[in-house]
């Protein structure tokens, strides 16, 4: 029967026994601490690639025409009806939006150098009318959109888009002039444009945003926790040595 010393160690193993016994532990430790750091990085790059798709500027586009003063070419032939300014139109939209996300479509329309003396058709104010229509995409407010344009003002209109379902979504904006036809009336759409649009509907994996910044919020928060576990088994184990 072997003969066990004071320290509990059999003399045939001596200290080396004890020895593998820490080298052992030491490994484990410094696995399991590598494991949780390999952890903590994945959920690092998951949860900002979910936060940065989340809060990434999204890019616009844009168009710019002038109208020039006088008798709009779209016009009945036997009409005067006319622009009573030269103006300056600019509408951009997104290029994309985040599925379950609002963009914002913007007209601008601006008086470049005063109304017409006297004014035509004795309008005070000419009469813009508006009508975006994107398949696909909902548009708010919805449907035709009637404002006046005072002498020498400017004029700002804006819808909200939203996009349900992932895909490209091409559509139009179709602006006109108005004019009070006395014969019939009624209010004549003079049409002044049709601008071309398409905005397309991205999701990542399939999640809306909303979903996306809630993923990546978890991400941070489990990065967290594995990265402190980790930094506690590294100073056990160097504790230990």
């Amino acid at each position: 029967m072997g003969v066990v010393n004071r320290r509990g160690v059999h003399p045939q193993y001596g200290d080396s026994g004890v020895a593998g016994m820490s080298q052992g532990m030491d490994g484990r430790r410094k696995w399991l601490s590598q494991l949780l750091y390999g952890l903590s990085l994945l959920f690092l790059v998951l949860g900002l690639v979910h936060l940065g798709w989340a809060v990434w500027p999204t890019p616009t586009d844009a168009v710019t025409f002038n109208i020039p003063a006088g008798v709009l070419p779209g016009a009945p032939a036997d009409s005067t009806f006319a622009s009573l300014s030269s103006y300056a139109l600019r509408m951009n939209w997104p290029r994309w939006v985040r599925m379950g996300e609002e963009g914002l479509l913007v007209l601008q329309l601006a008086d470049l150098d005063g109304s017409l003396d006297p004014p035509v058709m004795g309008q005070a104010a000419q009469v813009v009318l508006v009508e975006p229509v994107i398949p696909g995409i909902r548009v708010y407010p919805s449907g035709q959109v009637q404002a006046n344009l005072a002498d020498e003002q400017h004029l700002d209109l804006s819808w909200t888009v939203e996009g349900l379902h992932r895909g490209d979504f091409p559509g139009k904006v179709y602006v006109s002039f108005g004019f009070y036809d006395d014969v019939m009336a009624e209010l004549v759409p003079v049409p002044l444009a049709v601008v071309d649009v398409s905005i397309q509907v991205t999701a990542l994996w399939g999640l809306p945003s909303g979903m996306a910044v809630w993923f990546g919020l978890v991400g941070m928060v489990f990065w967290g926790i594995f990265f402190i576990l980790g930094r506690i088994v590294s100073l056990k184990q160097a504790g230990m040595g």
